[in-house]
């Protein structure tokens, strides 16, 4: 099998190992940690370990297929009949990731995975939460209740932290310590200043 495709392969394995956890912190239909799942931390591996729109694309069809089974199994009861897309402004935040991913990590390093994921999340945070109060019924449409929206998305906000620093370092650790010894792979380098191309 060419090194291409293993690399490939890896890092979709490695993407989907990071939505699934969507899931594992589920009991009865909710989330016992709300937020503190992968999908920052996918969308600043997907930017870093892909070429062209598959940076964004692959990574995006694994949110979206996890968004079908999410919002149709677990969380069917919020929702009628059967949904086919997810939330627009998810789905926004992890594109401005990726591009905000691509950008800071031209030059990697741990120290700088670490401020990519606080970074990350707090877009993620700002254009939720403003989506939460211009689509929703919850908060007037007045500079008090997009304020009122924000404080209630705190402790989300904390949880979203953790999350993308936490499974950032999982993910690019997996990849740059067992994925490259065992296949050769094209390493980035995040224990140096240099860069290379993905």
């Amino acid at each position: 099998m060419p090194k291409s495709l293993i690399h490939i392969l890896a890092v979709v394995l490695l993407i989907i190992l990071g939505i699934s956890t969507r899931f594992i912190f589920l009991i009865d239909g909710e989330s016992i940690l709300p937020n503190f799942s992968a999908i920052g931390a996918v969308a600043i591996f997907g930017a870093c370990y892909f070429k062209g729109l598959n940076k964004w694309v692959i990574p995006l069809t694994i949110l979206w297929i996890s968004d079908i089974i999410l919002n149709n199994v677990f969380y069917s009861q919020y929702y009628d009949g059967f949904q086919v897309f997810g939330n627009f402004w998810v789905y926004s935040s992890f594109i401005i990731a990726g591009l905000i991913a691509y950008k800071m990590m031209s030059k990697p390093s741990w120290g700088k995975l670490l401020l990519t994921g606080v970074t990350t999340g707090v877009v993620f945070y700002i254009i939720s939460n403003f989506g939460v109060w211009m689509t929703g019924s919850l908060y007037p449409k007045t500079i008090a209740g997009l304020i009122a929206c924000y404080k209630a998305g705190l402790p989300f906000f904390r949880n979203t932290i953790l999350g993308n620093v936490f499974y950032s370092f999982v993910l690019f650790g997996l990849y740059e310590f067992a994925i490259v010894p065992l296949f050769s792979m094209p390493q980035f380098k995040l224990l140096s200043t240099q860069t290379t191309s993905m």
